[in-house]
């Protein structure tokens, strides 16, 4: 495609709501990590977590593909946020990691390290709660 002479209007999306095809028999909870497998379907909040899944954000309602083939849903994933989630305590973050990238744990808890590339990166570290000493903020973009 050559390069274009004349203005041109290019769509665009603000990216803070997205649609995610689910993989098939996946059950995704709502306000749980929304994590994608190797191939980009949307899979169970229950799944454990591993190196080649990614983290999109954050489940914005419960998805149910338990009935459905590949794709034949899709979940709505908020994003581009900061979100409250819970510090792993055997591998927790602390003040001195702020702005640090931290990794999924589990469903609803994040962790200082990738555990020898185990985990996928969940977001970057924004602080902790005052209410919910045991959360921290992490920006997911």
């Amino acid at each position: 495609m050559a390069n274009t002479t004349t203005p041109i209007t290019t769509e665009y999306r603000d990216g803070h709501l997205i649609a995610v095809p689910m993989k098939a028999a996946a059950l995704a909870l709502m306000g749980t990590f929304a994590m994608v497998d190797a191939n980009g379907y949307g899979i169970s909040s229950s799944t454990a977590a591993a190196a080649t899944q990614k983290c999109l954000g954050v489940w914005e309602g419960t998805v149910d593909n338990s009935l459905g083939a590949d794709g034949g849903i899709s979940g709505l994933v908020s994003r581009k946020k900061a979100f409250l989630f819970k510090n792993l305590s055997t591998d927790a973050v602390t003040q001195a990691d702020i702005g640090a990238t931290v990794y999924v744990a589990d469903n609803q808890t994040i962790a200082k390290t990738h555990n020898t590339n185990a985990r996928p990166v969940a977001g970057k570290f924004l602080g902790f709660d005052t209410e919910y000493t045991d959360h921290v903020w992490v920006e997911i973009v």
